[in-house]
Parts: structure tokens; sequence; C-alpha cells
């Protein structure tokens, strides 16, 4: 395959999920299913003696071998090492993150032929070494890294392109003012955009690396270890094989209760074994305080860009994470406006990433600092 030929694709390398999209014959991008058959990948890696597997499988490791397991590096990206050894080694987090992409180059070629070229999305607050960080891993990982695009940024892209902000001749349409409240499985960011036409330019960001969905799971693992003490008088979280069962048993649970007002939460542990029916409403007191911190940056951000609720025209709901009603809810009580949800939240960060790069395979002219993006 030509140089000249190779597809181009965008990937979402997140906290707890990957996902990778490229732009079909008619330029609508189209999200690329996993080898497993699945729209996203757990971005888990379980190193064994000879290799490392990423996704599922790396997943049901960390409950039995949670030292050969590396979870949330992204977290981690520009620093010298993991948060832990793996195997009683200190890697490097984009050599995990290289993993990872590795992964999902392997999953795009099945689909695609030979993959190159990818834009690669980072959250917007992401300083100098991380994004620095996130090329090398897509370095290690056998792939040309044409840009990094911030994850608010290409996920107004893909809004824009679908609402239609231009006409086929380029007359600008539409003009707005967007909120992107982007909360995913371990990051959050929130980035007040404009948007005339193709151009896209960022006014104000803001955001928080140690936050996300797993904070959410970590909330309602503690709530049923804690039931578990009393019921039982030990404590699930002092083994860490068992603290990531329980981990999981938790994500689950916040995923039910996003669409449900109650779940009964099975655990065993030792033998020992313990029921506990969670609620909607407990587990938003449980994380009241998370949302707070999310609502806290958000009014920052508007302070800072000297914006205010009655200046937007969208609040744009990104990131997995906003399933979960508390989320809008909280955003429509404090704007007095109704959320948009007109995006898929696990598939619009990677599909804005894959328009990007199909702009510059194209030789368009696009930009991602301060941050204006022009096709």
């Amino acid at each position: 395959m030509s140089e000249s030929s190779r597809q181009a694709v965008g990937i979402d390398l997140g906290t707890t999920f990957s996902a990778v999209a490229y732009l079909d014959r008619s330029g609508v991008p189209q999200t690329i299913l996993n080898m497993e058959g699945d729209l996203s990948t757990p971005s888990v890696v379980y190193f064994d003696e000879s290799e490392a597997v990423v996704g599922k499988e790396a997943v049901k490791a960390a409950a039995y071998e949670p030292d050969s397991v590396a979870q949330f590096a992204k977290r981690d990206m520009g620093k010298p090492a993991y948060h832990k050894p793996i195997r009683g080694v200190q890697l490097p987090p984009e050599v995990i993150q290289a993993a990872v992409l590795q992964k999902l180059r392997e999953d795009a070629e099945l689909r695609l032929g030979q993959v190159k070229d990818v834009v690669i999305t980072v959250p917007a607050f992401f300083n100098e070494p991380r994004r620095n960080a996130t090329m090398d891993a897509g370095r290690l990982a056998g792939l040309r890294v044409v840009d990094i695009i911030n994850e608010p940024t290409a996920a107004a892209i893909a809004y824009g392109v679908k609402a239609g902000f231009v006409t086929s001749s380029g007359e600008v349409q539409r003009r707005e003012s967007i909120l992107v409240y982007d909360l995913g499985g371990g990051t959050f960011d929130v980035t007040l955009m404009e948007i005339e036409g193709s151009t896209y330019t960022a006014l104000a960001t803001d955001g928080d690396v140690q936050l996300g969905g797993i904070d959410w799971d970590r909330r309602i693992a503690d709530h049923v270890a804690e039931t578990f003490i009393e019921q039982l008088g030990t404590d699930p979280r002092e083994d860490q094989a068992g603290f990531q069962l329980l981990l999981q048993e938790a994500e689950d649970a916040k995923r039910t209760l996003s669409s449900r007002s109650n779940i009964t939460i099975r655990y065993s542990h030792q033998g020992k074994r313990i029921q506990v029916v969670l609620t909607r409403d407990e587990l938003e007191s449980l994380t009241s305080d998370l949302l707070q911190r999310t609502m806290f940056t958000v009014e920052k951000l508007l302070r800072d860009a000297k914006r205010g609720w009655s200046d937007l025209t969208r609040i744009l709901l990104v990131g997995g994470s906003t399933r979960m009603p508390m989320v809008g809810r909280a955003l429509e009580e404090q704007s007095g406006m109704k959320v948009d949800r007109s995006l898929s939240p696990d598939e619009a960060v990677a599909h804005g990433a894959a328009l990007y790069a199909g702009i510059l395979q194209q030789g368009g002219r696009a930009t991602d600092r301060n941050l204006a993006v022009k096709n």
C-alpha cells in the first residue's frame, strides 16, 4: 500500500476505554469494532511472561494477578514511571499506553489494511510532558502521530459536522458558543468553544486528571466494603485481588443505576458473601462531592472567560460517565438550559479525531494550539 493510500484514523486513548475511528467513502466517521466485536476496548494491559494482552482478558486478569496488570496509565502520563511495579519492574506509562495503541492498530488494520498515520486525543489540560509522552507511546506502537488534538475539540468537531454548520458551498450556516463537559472514566475536561462554520476556537479550558468515573466506582466499592466489615468483620480492600473484583462489581452497579432506580450488589470474598441494595439516590449522596468538583471547575472556567450561562447556546455532554442522570440534572439546574446528548458519549471523541485526521490527510490546514481548528 502506498503512503498516499493509507487510511488515517483517529484514536480516543482513554483512561478506562479506548476507541478508534475512520472516515468511510462518504466522509462519515465510523467506529471500528475490535476483534471481540465491541466499539471500545478496555485500556487495561496484562503482562505475562512473553507478551502484553490488552482488553477484556486483561480486566479478568486484574482480579487474579493484580501485580501483572496495568490500568489507568493515562493518569501517570508525563511521569517517569507507572505508579506501581508490574511484575516487579517500574515501567514508563507510555510503554503501557503503547500496548493499548498497538491493540487498536491491529483491530483497525483488520478493517482497513495497513494503518500508519493517526491523530490521538488527549485531555485539554494535558501539559507538554504529557502530550510528548502520548506521542512517544504512538511511536512505540509503530504509528506516525500526525497530530495531537484535545478531546473537547474533537467532540466539538464531531458535533459541528453532524449539525451542519456549513453548506456544501462553504457558506456559514450557524454560530454557536458551546460548553463541552467531558466526564470520562478517569479524567474530567470542560472547554468553552465557539464554532463558526468550519472554524472551531477554544476560548478557555480546565479539568482534572484525577477525577473520572472510576472515582464513582471506588465510592461504591468503599460503601460495600464498609458494609462487609460491619456484617462479616473483614475488609476486602486489604486483599488487592479481592478489591479488584469489588471494583468490577461497583462499575457494573454504577452503569445499571444510570437506567434503574436500584440494584442488588452480590459480592463474595474468602468464602463470605454479602448482598447490598444500592439505590440511585444513595449513589448520588455518596458521590455528591465528586460532582460538585466538576461543577466548581465549570463555574471557575466561566468566570475566568468572563462568560455567564446566558452566553452559551449549548451544553454538550461527552464521555461515558455523563450517562449518570445526576450529571445532566446538575448542569440543567445550574444553567437553566437543556443539555445536549445528541452525540454518542463513547464515540464522539474518536469520531472528531477521525474527521481531523481526514482534514490533515487531504492537505487541509488545522491547528490545535489555543485552539483553532480550520478545515
